[in-house]
């Protein structure tokens, strides 16, 4: 038997021209939770469901990055027209301003394809990250704040855990 061998990895992109924003087809689920998984710094499960997924690609096809949309968590939240950015997911080493760039682009097709949407959310952990992509596509913060304990306590097995800070963001598509 012949042992495995591994192909060299692939460059990556150098300039954000050599990349594409798309929307992930019907039969591309599983490529957007590998992506994920592969890619996201802090929480590597995709959420099972989305509204809209989009992949981020190179112009052979090859996927650097992933991102899932869906109603908002929150069920007090607007559910049909807002959008919540649930996972977003880069390699590392893209070019500069990459995740700004293709967040607009994102945005730029919920517009032309979503109309009845009307606000798009997002939270990230700042223990992990600054938020500096949100701000550079002219996202408003919202809120700024820390939940001590894990609002899931009342189940059988579950205990309260500390939460870090969290930021939430809103924008118009």
């Amino acid at each position: 038997m012949r042992p495995l061998i591994e192909a060299p990895p692939l460059p990556v992109p150098a300039r954000l021209a050599e990349l594409r924003v798309r929307p992930a087809g019907v039969g591309e689920a599983a490529l957007v939770r590998a992506t994920i998984a592969r890619h996201h710094s802090l929480l590597p499960s995709p959420p099972a469901v989305w509204r809209v997924a989009f992949l981020i690609t190179d112009r052979a096809g090859n996927v650097w990055g992933a991102a899932t949309w869906n109603h908002p968590t929150a069920r007090l939240e607007d559910q049909t027209h807002t959008l919540e950015l649930t996972r977003y997911a880069l390699a590392a080493g893209l070019p500069r301003n990459a995740a700004t760039w293709a967040l607009a682009r994102m945005r730029a097709w919920i517009r032309r394809n979503l109309p009845e949407v009307r606000r798009l959310i997002s939270y990230h952990d700042e223990t992990a990250h600054a938020g500096t992509i949100y701000a550079a596509d002219n996202w408003r913060r919202v809120y700024r704040g820390r939940v001590e304990t894990s609002p899931w306590t009342g189940r059988p097995g579950r205990t309260a855990r500390p939460r870090p800070r969290k930021s939430k963001w809103e924008r118009t598509p």
